[in-house]
Formats: structure tokens, sequence, C-alpha cells
């Protein structure tokens, strides 16, 4: 059960927590993006929104927990990938004003990811059998 638990407080970052942040003037209806920076990140959050829906499908339903994880640890791996070559591409999580939220000198949105991603491993090492659906 846990695991289970793991998997649904993940998957809760991509189906309200970030549409809840993102959805404001600071992301999707920022009039400093480009559309078209906007129209990326709509796709973004559509894309995981849905994948959460998967990976709380395979995880409650079918009992693919670790498929589910596994699905959501990619999404997560790629904000904490896209983040750790920021300098690489011009990337940064500053706000327009050039501020950036900084609790202990991390930013709390890479903190987050980080431990979802550990969280979302833990479930994909743990021990025992993985049920196969029939």
């Amino acid at each position: 059960m846990p695991a289970k638990i793991i998997l649904s407080l993940s998957a809760l970052l991509y189906l309200a927590v970030l549409p809840f942040m993102e959805i404001s003037d600071t992301h999707v209806f920022n009039p400093d993006w480009p559309g078209h920076a906007r129209m990326h990140e709509v796709w973004q959050l559509a894309v995981h929104f849905a994948l959460a829906v998967l990976a709380l499908w395979l995880g409650w339903v079918r009992g693919q927990v670790r498929l589910g994880a596994a699905i959501l640890l990619i999404v997560t791996g790629g904000f904490v990938f896209a983040y750790a070559i920021a300098g690489a591409y011009g990337g940064d999580m500053k706000y327009a004003d050039g501020t950036e939220l900084s609790v202990l000198g991390v930013n709390p949105a890479f903190g987050i990811t980080v431990i979802v991603a550990l969280a979302l491993t833990a479930v994909l090492l743990r021990p025992g059998g993985v049920r196969q659906a029939g």
C-alpha cells in the first residue's frame, strides 16, 4: 500500500499542484512569454496530466504500480535533467522581475521534484514481485 500512496502523491503534483501554479500570469498567461512558449507550456501540462492519470490507472486498477511509477519518474526526471543543464540552454527558474524563490539556497520546485524522484525510485527498487494483471 505505501507504494500506491507514493504513486498517488506523485501524480497529484501533475494533476493539481503544477496546473494550479502554472495556469497563471507567471506561465500560461505570462504576457512576456511568446505565444510559442505558452503553447509548449499548455502542451506540457496536458501531457503530464494525462500521464499522471495513466500512472494512477496502472497502479490502482491494473496493479502495475512499478510501471506507473516509471512513467511518473520519466516526467519528473525530465524536469531534474532540464534544471541540471539549464546553463547550457539559457534556462532558469527566475520570475520576470529577475528574482528566484529559494529555501535554504534551493529552489523549492527543484527540491520537491528531487524528493518525488527519489520516492518513485524507491517504489521501482522495492523488493517483491510485480503483480501481473490478467
